[in-house]
């Protein structure tokens, strides 16, 4: 079977680079035009850096930002013309607010659109779990009382002698 490079490598990165949908993106994110900020990066170049954070061994957007002016792979998979005009974190940060659920589910229809095609000649079939296959619960987590434990006659004279003392103080 044709297995995928290790993560973070450029022939990874490679790979997945055609399959993004960057017409998609850019058409999800449409530009509104007025006042505000003005837009440095396209959606499908905020959206290809953000994957970097999954898919390189920085999993944060504040080391993405440092290491990616030095990363040339990773520019190119992100489609960054410019060593020193890399997004910042505020905008990677803006971008992912953005990009919600109804926004996902409409990359993802579109990325299953081919292999959803591909199946429907084979005949459909449902799947349910079975329990039996799940690991039982078992008393090793649950919370024990402690086990009684009756005092012996010095114990209770002990104790009968630290109760004397505290109420005549």
């Amino acid at each position: 079977m044709n297995q995928l490079p290790k993560t973070g490598l450029a022939a990874l990165l490679e790979k997945l680079s055609p399959h993004i949908p960057d017409d998609l993106i850019n058409l999800l994110f449409a530009h509104k035009s007025g006042p505000g900020r003005r837009c440095h990066f396209s959606a499908a170049q905020l959206f290809r850096a953000s994957l970097l954070a999954l898919l390189t061994p920085v999993h944060s957007f504040n080391l993405l930002v440092d290491l990616l002016p030095e990363n040339r792979s990773w520019r190119a998979f992100a489609r960054l013309r410019n060593r020193y005009r890399v997004p910042d974190v505020r905008m990677l940060h803006e971008f992912r607010a953005r990009f919600d659920l109804t926004k996902l589910r409409a990359v993802n229809q579109y990325l299953l659109q081919p292999l959803l095609e591909g199946t429907a000649r084979f005949a459909k079939t449902v799947a349910l779990i079975d329990s039996t296959d799940l690991p039982a619960a078992t008393n090793a987590y649950k919370k024990t009382r402690p086990a009684y434990t009756p005092l012996s006659a010095h114990g209770l004279a002990a104790v009968a002698v630290r109760m004397a003392t505290a109420v005549t103080m």
